[in-house]
């Protein structure tokens, strides 16, 4: 299992009220606006990045799921979407959404 980030800009969006359907149908497929670290801690991450713990190996069908889910918000839209191995972060906001 492996550990992703993406990050989507939906061109033309406003925040954060045209994002609120790309955060539900990103939760569907694992990911959140937050970032879980190992100690059991959380922090929120910038705005239009998500994280997503234990997906499978295989980065091009997660990577064409998030694909999906951001074109079918109808915006145009720019997406990255990264395996992680580990990362390093000086994050401040605490995650208020689980």
């Amino acid at each position: 299992m492996s550990n992703y980030f993406t990050r989507i800009e939906l061109h033309d969006a406003e925040w954060p009220d045209d994002y609120e359907d790309l955060h539900q149908a990103l939760a569907k497929i694992g990911f959140s606006p937050c970032v879980y670290f190992n100690s059991g801690e959380s922090k929120k991450l910038p705005t239009g990045f998500y994280f997503a713990k234990g997906l499978g190996k295989d980065i091009g069908s997660v990577a064409k799921k998030v694909f999906s889910v951001a074109n079918e918000t109808g915006y145009e839209n720019e997406v990255v979407v990264i395996r992680s191995s580990g990362s390093k972060s000086t994050l401040s906001a605490a995650c208020d959404v689980e």
